[in-house]
Parts: structure tokens; sequence; C-alpha cells
């Protein structure tokens, strides 16, 4: 039996209108395929909430919203969602309209209760709305607003500061510090060369030193003998030179002493008075002699003195 070309192209447009509904179901979150059941929740706002949006158990999508409407402008706002009939649903748990995140988008979030009576398909569960992402909004936006005019006071501080006397006053100090660099280069770089310099002569001691270690060895051996020889000697050379010292003592007492010779010289005022009248006459005595040496020296050339003639002429 042949089909009927009208036929043909009716079935056709049936799947196609199939395949088409599918797919928009599908792509509304919604598995035709799947079974699932239909809860209803009344909310006094919608809070944005719109069709498609999903049903979120522990962060897991277990269903979607498939209609939002309001009977009349005094009723609630009914909510129809369609949760797969895998998920069971205590009758005491609550559906939230809460955000999916900060940046928009809601979501019916199942708080699971526990009852052990479940909800069945048509049931109404307990409507509720989470305004704390609401209000985090609400703080999010105060801070943002508190640091914008943070922000605005700290441009026009800033604009102040990038006025042109501090431009060229910042760009003064910048050249300064790259001359500060520069010369601080070269201090660094002459202060290399000195190191290698006195590396260097650093070598060449240790060098001299190791040469001359052994004379340093017997040197130091020479100046522990030395002093193993004044520890021995010393304290007969110290107790030499305290006898010498008390002989010293004694001749200097002895010459001070007044009963001494050299004591009554220097303690006698008698004495040193008869000196000083002996020095005297013996210097009255030489002025004389060398004024009339005749009256002490006679010279005859015949042999008879002046003293002879004289008596013979008397």
């Amino acid at each position: 039996m042949r089909i009927r070309r009208e036929v043909k192209m009716g079935i056709f447009g049936i799947i196609i209108i199939a395949a088409s509904y599918w797919g928009i179901t599908f792509l509304r979150g919604l598995d035709i395929l799947a079974s699932t059941d239909t809860f209803y929740a009344r909310y006094e706002q919608s809070n944005d909430i719109e069709v498609s949006s999903p049903v979120l158990v522990r962060g897991i999508k277990v269903g979607t919203v498939t209609a939002v409407e309001v009977g009349s402008v005094h009723e609630p706002v009914t909510v129809t969602m369609k949760v797969r009939s895998k998920y069971v649903i205590p009758s005491n748990s609550v559906a939230v309209i809460a955000s999916k995140s900060l940046l928009g988008g809601k979501a019916i979030v199942m708080q699971i209760g526990d009852s052990d009576i479940p909800l069945k398909d048509g049931d109404t569960v307990k409507g509720a709305v989470d305004n704390n992402i609401a209000d985090q909004i609400e703080d999010v936006k105060s801070r943002l607003t508190g640091a914008l005019d943070q922000l605005s006071v700290t441009l026009e501080g800033l604009n102040k500061v990038l006025s042109d006397e501090n431009i060229a006053s910042i760009s003064s100090t910048i050249g300064n510090i790259n001359k500060a660099s520069r010369n601080a280069d070269m201090a660094v770089s002459d202060l290399r060369v000195k190191l290698g310099d006195i590396t260097s002569d650093l070598s060449v001691l240790t060098a001299e030193l190791s040469r001359t270690a052994p004379q340093l060895g017997r040197t130091i051996d020479n100046l522990s003998s030395i002093s193993d020889t004044l520890t021995v000697s010393l304290p007969e050379l110290i107790a030499s030179i305290n006898n010498t010292v008390g002989d010293v003592d004694n001749t200097v007492k002895a010459m001070t002493s007044k009963d001494g010779t050299i004591g009554k010289l220097l303690t006698d005022g008698g004495m040193y008075d008869n000196l000083n009248k002996s020095s005297a006459s013996l210097n009255a005595l030489l002025v004389d002699i060398r004024e009339n040496p005749k009256r002490y020296v006679h010279i005859s050339v015949f042999g008879r003195s002046d003293k002879q003639r004289k008596q013979k002429e008397e």
C-alpha cells in the first residue's frame, strides 16, 4: 500500500514540531523524557525569579522553574517548579529564592527539612526569600562608594603633588640619585681595584711569611732560651743590684754623717770658714809672689845672694 504524499508531509511536520518542542524544553532546562513532579510555592515578591531558573539542592540542579504567575494584584506570586521524581523532597522543606552570584541570576534553593513525609506531585511547598545576598550587595556597594570617595581624595592629592614645581623637584631628585648611583659605581670599581691590589699584597706577604717561617721559629726558640736564662739569672742579678744599692746607701750615710771627715766638711761651719780664710790667704800670697817675686826668690849670677851682700856691707 502506498502512503500518500500528504500523509508523509503531515507525519514529517509532526516530527519537526515534536523535535522543536523537545529542543526548546531542553534548552529551558527540562527533560521531557525524565519523570518529574510538579510543586508550587507562593511569594510576596517574585524577586526577579524567571522561567527556566534552576531549582537547587545542595548546589545541584534537580529541577526547573516552569511558570511565574500572579492571579491578581492582591494575591501572592505563584511559582511552578518541576523536580525530577527520583529526588524525594520532605514536606517541611522551604523553597528559598536566592541569588546565584553577586553578578545576578536567581535560583530556587531547596532547604531540605527533616520530615519523613515527602512532597507529592502537585503539593505546595513553603516559600521564602533570601535577602542575605542583597544585604551583601548593599554592603559591597557602600564599601565601593567609600573606596571611590577615598580614591577621589587621593587623586586630588596626587594632582596637587604632581604640580609643575613638584615635578621639577622630583626630576632634580632623580638626577641627584642617578649621579649618586654613578659615583657609587665608580667607588665600587675603585674599591675592587684596591681590593685586588690588597689581595696581591697579601699573597706576597703570605709567601714571604712562608719563606721566613723557619727563621721566625729559630728566633722564637732563641727568645725562649734567653727568657729561660733570664729566669734563672735574674734573681741573682736583682740580689747583686740590691747589694750595690745598699753599699751606695751606706756610703751616702757615711758621707752625710757628722762624725766623718766629709760629713764635718759638709756640716761644720767653722771648718768651712777656716777653709775660706786659708783660701783667701793663699790667694793673697800668690798675688804677692806674682807682684814681688824677688822677695821670695833670690837669683845671683855669681853665686851670692843679695842678702849676703847686704850683710857684708853692714
